[in-house]
């Protein structure tokens, strides 16, 4: 009977063993398909993903560029090409007027530095050598003494404020 009873086992062990052993073959083809199935549903969103964005840019493109010429057709492009021409003729005329007033200030201390130039070097008085011209510009200020701009460089400073002068005078289009 004991016979008959270890056999018994051993045909249950055995039949177990390969149960298991094509429930584990099931489970790693269950396993393999899966993820196959997985890299294709994967693949396949990527391309919808990536045809969807597609398909949106495109989209959107198009209607960007339906409104910049709807825009642009409306006048659009030469207001803001006058709008960009007036504030750069502004600021070229701010910054031409600032230099002018700076020359215009150096050549009028150097006018008459040379018509009141005094027949003695000592006869100067404090107050003569305390004169400087400010120039102001964008909130910030330079001050330069009289005393250097000297008599020698008179012609080269008219010189500079005539041509400052000419530059603000209006040119014909």
């Amino acid at each position: 009977m004991e016979f008959l009873c270890t056999s018994g086992i051993t045909r249950l062990n055995d039949r177990a063993r390969q149960d298991a052993v094509v429930l584990r073959l099931g489970f790693l083809k269950l396993d393999a398909r899966a993820r196959g199935d997985t890299r294709k549903i994967d693949l396949g969103v990527k391309e919808k993903a990536a045809r969807l964005k597609h398909l949106a840019t495109d989209r959107a493109q198009s209607d960007l560029k339906r409104v910049a010429d709807q825009h642009w057709s409306d006048g659009a492009l030469e207001a803001d090409l006058r709008r960009a021409d007036f504030i750069f003729r502004r600021r070229a005329m701010e910054d031409a007027y600032m230099a002018l007033k700076f020359i215009r200030n150096i050549h009028d201390m150097m006018a008459n530095k040379f018509y009141q130039f005094p027949s003695n070097e000592r006869s100067f008085s404090l107050k003569d050598k305390m004169r400087f011209i400010t120039l102001k510009k964008n909130g910030k200020t330079l001050d330069l003494f009289a005393d250097e701009v000297t008599t020698d460089r008179m012609p080269a400073i008219q010189e500079a404020y005539w041509t400052m002068a000419f530059a603000l005078l209006p040119s014909s289009p």
